[in-house]
């Protein structure tokens, strides 16, 4: 960051979840990163820590135990908290930083605001900002903030893939150009993707041909709108630490836009939250006013409903995959559901069945239901939604959906599934 907070470098040494820590001294409003335990003492130095915090011992997996960080600590001459002797980490952490350290805790929501949206403004100065708009969180965050620091120089290009779910192209555009005044160009290429798609069952060609396509659209618009100077992406950072820290690659660029515009030359990229975790990106798009539609939407792969969709994808499939996701996701609202589970959806699989209706034989998809309870996405448990709620969902969707006429729910954990299933 570049501004000075006080800030703690969290040494991590291969544990479960990298982020733990470093999360745990953010809810302190202490600012953190986090290193690799094998960085140099210059590594180090650059982030001018005011204290270090070693992540490891039982709490955090066995492969961090025996480990020992590559630099010489002490020549740094400042505090050092082991986590392997700390019983309770979060307690060990506020009383190590703020009654030992007495770390400033500045770290803020508002005042991450005010700091990006400065820098911004003089990094952008008066040239042009060009971001490709998913209706994600990361990528709505970044529009908001973009637009409160440069205004009319940014433009936003929404690509509708026609895998969105049910009434999300018509809510990006009512809420980024409607009530936030956003210059958001938006692209109805639905057509144009699933004549691409046409035939195609494998899952990685389908997210690669959405991937490449979405690219190609985006460089067409674009070029329409003349010279531009930047490119913002949604790097978050978590992404930084998957990628081993360096952040010398686009590590977001499958989630978003499927990589970057190759034919077009940007003079610099923009990752206005590239320092936040997730939880953080949410926080500052509710300070910023972004509506709950958005802040806490589900997670979303970059492909959609694409592969989510078994097999090959048209437009009756998709359209009968939205209006069961749709019945899912609005059951779990109206019952007060939603904190069961951090991540709800429906899949349409390719599997027919036998069912009756009217005293008739029907022949329809099966629609599976997954909900899935997780911390950080790398382990999951199956979310013990009610078995009445579950038959009144099923019940709707198989009557309601055309061509549907049977419902399952996934009850397996990961490992050994997936949270996906493609």
């Amino acid at each position: 960051m570049s501004h000075s907070h006080e800030s703690v470098v969290i040494l991590d040494f291969g544990a479960i979840n990298a982020q733990a820590a470093a999360k745990a001294v953010r809810q302190l409003h202490i600012y953190s990163e986090v290193l690799p335990s094998t960085a140099s003492l210059d590594r180090i130095r650059k982030l001018a820590p005011r204290a270090i915090v070693l992540q490891r011992g039982a709490a955090f997996g066995e492969r961090t135990l025996g480990r020992e960080p590559a630099a010489d600590l002490a020549a740094l001459d400042i505090p050092v908290l082991d986590l392997r002797d700390a019983p309770n980490a979060n307690a060990a952490l506020k009383t190590f930083l703020v009654d030992q350290c007495k770390l400033k805790q500045d770290w803020t929501t508002e005042r991450f605001i005010e700091e990006s949206i400065a820098d911004l403004r003089v990094q952008i100065g008066k040239r042009r900002v060009l971001l490709a708009m998913s209706g994600g969180v990361d990528s709505s965050v970044c529009a908001v903030l973009l637009h409160r620091a440069v205004g009319p120089q940014l433009t936003c290009v929404f690509v509708d893939h026609g895998c969105m779910r049910q009434d999300e192209p018509r809510q990006v555009i009512d809420i980024f150009r409607g009530q936030f005044g956003i210059n958001l160009v938006a692209v109805d290429a639905e057509d144009r993707f699933l004549a691409l798609l046409a035939g195609v069952t494998d899952p990685e060609g389908k997210r690669k041909i959405i991937g490449e396509a979405f690219i190609r659209v985006f460089e067409e618009e674009a070029r329409k709108l003349g010279e531009l100077d930047f490119l913002v992406q949604g790097t978050i950072y978590p992404d930084i630490i998957e990628s081993g820290w360096d952040g010398g690659k686009p590590v977001k660029a499958h989630h978003n836009v499927g990589g970057l515009p190759e034919r077009i030359a940007f003079k610099g990229i923009i990752e206005p939250v590239k320092y936040l975790f997730k939880d953080e990106v949410r926080d500052v798009g509710r300070c910023l006013g972004i509506p709950a539609s958005v802040t806490d939407r589900q997670p979303f792969p970059g492909p959609g409903l694409g592969v989510r969709c078994l097999g090959e994808l048209t437009k009756p499939k998709l359209d009968r995959l939205r209006a069961a996701d749709a019945i899912f996701r609005e059951a779990l609202a109206a019952h007060g559901l939603e904190g069961l589970a951090s991540q709800y959806f429906a899949v349409l699989t390719p599997v027919q069945t036998v069912g009756v209706s009217q005293d008739a034989r029907t022949v329809g998809s099966v629609v599976a239901l997954r909900a899935v309870q997780t911390l950080d996405f790398m382990t999951a448990a199956v979310a013990p939604l009610p078995i009445e709620f579950l038959i009144g969902v099923a019940g709707r969707i198989a009557t309601e959906v055309p061509g549907v006429n049977r419902v399952v729910y996934d009850i397996t954990n990961k490992p050994p599934s997936t949270i996906e299933w493609e």
